[in-house]
């Protein structure tokens, strides 16, 4: 009976030690990443954060750029909520942000964020250039879409209205709007 005892103790001593094997192997493998896993690491961040409201874009273009509202685009799609200036933005609202939508898709159709960032007529996922954007051409538009994700779950669209890839000041107020729903 003794001896079954010590067998026990043993057995919860061993139990004991399996939490700190493993806290000890998770702490081994902190820092060892590289450049690379630094990379995956961030898109993987930014794919478990907490998904990000339609609301939460509408105020903050509200706050952010000069109370311009943004509003639901008519025939919504089940994956997503459209937000845009709607159908007559005023001059000074296209001069400010130029043509753009801001697409939420909703938490539980994320596939939807990677149709998004896909050419719209072959499917296939577009190539990201070094500042995030995935530029496609629309044919309609005859000029580039830059096409950026915020967060989980939001993508910008922006019509670049030139025949080749490029952003200017317009993109660039959009950008650092958008991306201040990520900060903090």
């Amino acid at each position: 009976m003794r001896r079954n005892g010590h067998v026990l103790l043993d057995v919860m001593r061993r139990i004991a030690l399996i939490p700190l094997l493993l806290l000890a192997l998770a702490a081994a493998g902190c820092g060892a990443g590289t450049e690379s896993d630094d990379a995956v690491d961030t898109e993987t961040e930014q794919q478990e954060a907490a998904p990000i409201a339609a609301s939460q874009v509408v105020q903050q273009f509200l706050e952010s750029a000069e109370g311009a509202q943004l509003q639901e685009a008519a025939g919504q799609d089940a994956a997503w909520e459209q937000l845009g200036l709607g159908l007559n933005p005023t001059p000074a609202q296209q001069r400010q942000y130029g043509i753009f939508t801001i697409y939420v898709v909703k938490p539980e159709r994320t596939e939807a964020v990677d149709s998004l960032l896909s050419d719209k007529d072959t499917a296939q996922p577009l190539e990201e250039s070094a500042d995030g954007i995935h530029w496609d051409f629309d044919e309609a538009a005859q000029s580039y879409v830059a096409n950026k994700q915020y967060g989980p779950n939001v993508v910008l669209a922006w019509w670049n209205e030139m025949p080749e890839p490029g952003t200017d000041p317009r993109w660039d107020r959009l950008d650092a709007l958008m991306q201040k729903l990520t900060a903090g």
